[in-house]
């Protein structure tokens, strides 16, 4: 094993062990101010225009048909909004996560659910020990921001992946220059930094040659500044027609450009050749 992995491994034990923590303290001061507002404001945001369901009804769309399909949940904790749905509809589900605590938990729900093609495992996704391949599909719900070397994500993504095989991702960007200032403030303190990488220009552009992308769309870039509109003194009809004008713009955007405004990115990606 090169030293790199080695480094990346053990990094990655310490992000087991932030995760597998009941303690609300394990975050610091700066990381819990920022998840206040991310898991805040701009989660009752997205809630409130139904961002969260958009995103989640175009990954049902995107997934398709999957009763003959192998599934890897990527990083699904103890499970996302869509983990159970896939694990009943696949042939085959696999949901890992580095967080044993957490896995426990999701298995449990396949166990209530009676899922007998489906099973969780705590592991590392880079590991030797996790030697399943030819997946169909990656689902990857806010998870492959977490890899640094994101060369070495890509190597492995292609290696796991069958013929054909697409994954379905959902990622922070810090490409929006409002929102890449705002990290800029607090990522010195951050506790959680060492497996936090929003994604930048260069990792899109290795995502596109990479992959073929099939599909992007664009979550928060104009739509961001409908946060503050709405506290405006407007008529309420009107502030939500032009957030919602906003938020169609962002979730249609074609040119890599206007995907770097947003916040997020979801995109479904194919395996070449």
């Amino acid at each position: 094993m090169s030293d790199e992995i080695s480094e990346i491994l053990k990094t990655n034990e310490r992000q087991k062990e932030f995760y597998n923590s009941q303690n609300p303290q394990r975050k610091n001061l700066p990381t819990r101010i920022w998840s206040g507002i991310r898991n805040g404001l701009l989660s009752d945001y997205r809630k409130n225009y139904d961002i969260k369901d958009k995103v989640y009804n175009v990954h049902v769309e995107w997934l398709g048909d999957l009763s003959d399909k192998k599934v890897l949940d990527l990083g699904c904790l103890r499970g996302n909004a869509l983990s159970l749905y896939i694990a009943e509809s696949s042939k085959k589900y696999i949901g890992i996560d580095l967080s044993d605590t957490a896995i426990a938990q999701l298995q449990k729900k396949i166990d209530d659910k009676n899922i007998p093609h489906a099973k969780a495992v705590a592991v590392d996704f880079l590991s030797k020990e996790f030697d399943e391949k030819d997946f169909d599909i990656i689902y990857a719900y806010g998870v492959l921001h977490h890899f640094e070397n994101f060369d070495l994500l890509v190597n492995k993504l292609n290696e796991k992946l069958a013929p054909g095989g697409i994954i379905i991702s959902y990622d922070p960007l810090q490409t929006s220059p409002p929102i890449k200032f705002v990290r800029a403030l607090y990522r010195p303190f951050q506790s959680d930094k060492d497996w936090e990488w929003p994604f930048s220009e260069t990792v899109l552009k290795k995502l596109d040659s990479n992959f073929k992308v099939l599909e992007k769309r664009g979550i928060l870039g104009s739509s961001k500044y409908g946060i503050p509109l709405n506290f405006l003194p407007l008529g309420k009809n009107f502030k939500k027609k032009k957030i919602q004008k906003m938020i169609e713009k962002d979730w249609n955007a074609t040119s890599w450009n206007q995907i770097h405004k947003c916040m997020h990115v979801t995109m479904k990606l194919e395996k070449k050749g």
